[in-house]
C-alpha cells in the first residue's frame, strides 16, 4: 500500500512565500519541519499543490487578505490549477486497494492555503503616504476562522466530484501520522 499527502506549495517551498521576517515564521517553520520528518520517517509519497499567489502576482507581492482574492478570475484561475492535481488524486482513488490519499495539507493563515484560518480583513495593498489611514486598514486584518479561497475552491471541486478527501492542518497531519 502507498500513502500519499497533497502538500500546499510553500510547505515544500518557503522561497514561494510572501517576503516577510523570517522569525515571524520560526513556529510554521518548525511545524514544517515535523511534518517533513513524519513524511520520510513514514515512506508516504507526496503531491505537492501549485501556490495561486506565487503564480498570478509573483515573488515581489505584498501580504493580501482573502477579500483581494474573491473575485471570479482568482477563484477561475485557482480551478484551473487544480485540474491536473484532481485528475492525479482521482487516479489513486481509483485504486483504494493500492494507494490511500490521506489528504491535504493545508497552511493555517494564509489567505489561499488555510483551512481552519485565514487572513480577513478591509486592507486592499494601499500604499497611501497616509500613514494613519493605512494603520487604520491594517487594523483591520485578523486571522477568522474560514478556510482561504484555494482550499475553498479545493473542497468545492472534491464535493462536486464526490472526492472523499480530507483538509487538515500541519498540526492535524503531524497527528494523524505519529
Amino acid at each position: 500500500m502507498k500513502y500519499l499527502l497533497i502538500i500546499s506549495h510553500c510547505i515544500l517551498n518557503t522561497a514561494s512565500k510572501v517576503a516577510m521576517d523570517e522569525q515571524e515564521l520560526k513556529e510554521e517553520y518548525e511545524k514544517k519541519d515535523r511534518l517533513i520528518h513524519s513524511i520520510m520517517e513514514n515512506n508516504i509519497q507526496m503531491i505537492q499543490l501549485p501556490c495561486p499567489e506565487f503564480l498570478l502576482y509573483g515573488s515581489r507581492r505584498w501580504g493580501h487578505v482573502k477579500e483581494q482574492f474573491m473575485h471570479p478570475h482568482y477563484y477561475e484561475e485557482c480551478r484551473k490549477m487544480l485540474l491536473p492535481i484532481l485528475s492525479q488524486i482521482e487516479e489513486y482513488l481509483r485504486y483504494p486497494e493500492e494507494y490511500q490519499v490521506l489528504g491535504v495539507v493545508s497552511v493555517e493563515g494564509s489567505p489561499s492555503c488555510g483551512y481552519h484560518m485565514t487572513c480577513s480583513g478591509k486592507w486592499g495593498g494601499e500604499l497611501s503616504v497616509d500613514a494613519d489611514e493605512i494603520k487604520k486598514m491594517q487594523n483591520t486584518c485578523e486571522t477568522v476562522n474560514a478556510p482561504g479561497v484555494f482550499m475553498e475552491v479545493l473542497e468545492k471541486e472534491f464535493m462536486s466530484r464526490a472526492m472523499d478527501v480530507s483538509i487538515m492542518s500541519m498540526e492535524e497531519a503531524i497527528e494523524r501520522l505519529s
